[in-house]
């Protein structure tokens, strides 16, 4: 699943946990998604047509959920994405929208901002049109604000969340400093930056030294094989969630030298697992990242995330399992599910009573 269908799923499933509230999930998808679950009522709704212009299907699907909508009468909508778009007038005083990563207020070429403009038109009507907006935080705060400025929305920061298990245990390590990539192989996440210091490094270092570990594929993938693995990089291909968690746990370093971003749920997951992380400043990533657990790295730079890479490497195991630990700790305080659900839950009721 991508980030966003994830996200939702957990966080219906972790709101249906708390027990305060009836809740009842439109999907586009077979009945059965939900199977198992106590708490949660299924909808399911035709989907979009992948073959057709992409927009207007959202569009199109947005008007199959609000024929439900009038069905159901909710106290309280949350709408993840364009989900509640057509007819959002007839719901603006208990709707919630959730527009996550605003990766299309990101761009960083010409192409990407011409191609965003009609979704950033989109995202601002809706925003506008509800009655609270829900930012993941950091830069994605200050886009949002703007978006609202001067209609009935409010901004509330409500981060996304992991299930963070206990602290994993202290193990001896030996072997080159392990670092971990794990994503789509495309041009947003920086996986060719990654490759490009990986190349610096395997000219500079000894063999020993680092061993950087790329999970996942995607339309670059062909490239680097083309071009060449390099000696430090290790291929992984796609990985279940046991194996990713395997993963995690047993790196020195998590690295995604991405472009833009929301609050990318890779980088929580592995903070879950006490990792020291390396990740570019882009969306919310300052609310997860800063000197005591990793670095922070301006976006698209190579020099940046070679420079990150060489300190992590300078670095003695000690202080890279206090980061670790400083990691650990920040995710067990602020982004585990029951809190953030806990805040929904909060928000959901406030909205009710008024």
């Amino acid at each position: 699943m991508g980030g966003m269908q994830r996200h939702s799923r957990l966080l219906a499933e972790h709101l249906a946990a708390t027990g305060r509230i009836r809740l009842t999930v439109i999907h586009p998808h077979e009945a059965g998604v939900f199977a198992g679950v106590d708490g949660i009522e299924e909808v399911p709704i035709s989907g979009i047509d992948t073959s057709s212009f992409y927009l207007a299907e959202l569009w199109r699907y947005s008007g199959r959920v609000a024929s439900e909508l009038e069905r159901l009468r909710p106290d309280v909508i949350l709408s993840q994405g364009f989900s509640v778009w057509k007819h959002i007038d007839r719901f603006s005083d208990r709707l919630i929208v959730h527009p996550h990563g605003l990766e299309m207020f990101q761009g960083l070429t010409r192409k990407e901002r011409i191609m965003g403009l009609p979704f950033r038109w989109a995202v601002r009507y809706m925003a506008r049109r509800s009655a609270v907006v829900i930012s993941l935080g950091g830069k994605l705060t200050t886009i949002l604000s703007g978006l609202v400025e001067g209609s009935k929305a409010r901004v509330v920061v409500i981060p996304n969340a992991v299930d963070v298990p206990p602290l994993p245990q202290e193990t001896s390590r030996s072997g080159p400093m392990r670092a971990l990539f794990v994503g789509r192989f495309a041009w947003n996440k920086g996986i060719d930056l990654l490759i490009t210091v990986a190349r610096r490094l395997e000219k500079e270092l000894p063999a020993d030294k680092i061993r950087i570990q790329l999970a996942g594929d995607g339309p670059l993938l062909a490239t680097i094989k083309a071009a060449g693995v390099p000696s430090n990089v290790e291929l992984l291909g796609r990985v279940d969630d046991e194996r990713l968690f395997e993963l995690y746990t047993d790196c020195d370093v998590f690295v995604l030298p991405t472009r833009f971003e929301g609050m990318p749920t890779v980088v929580l997951e592995a903070m879950a697992r006490a990792c020291p992380i390396i990740v570019s400043d882009v969306g919310a990533t300052a609310e997860l990242v800063d000197g005591t657990n990793g670095s922070l790295l301006p976006s698209g730079d190579p020099e940046a995330l070679y420079l990150a890479l060489k300190r992590m490497l300078d670095a003695s195991p000690g202080e890279r399992q206090a980061m670790g630990m400083a990691s650990y700790q920040r995710c067990a305080a602020r982004f585990d599910w029951h809190k953030v659900a806990d805040h929904f839950v909060d928000l959901f009721t406030s909205m009710a009573r008024r």
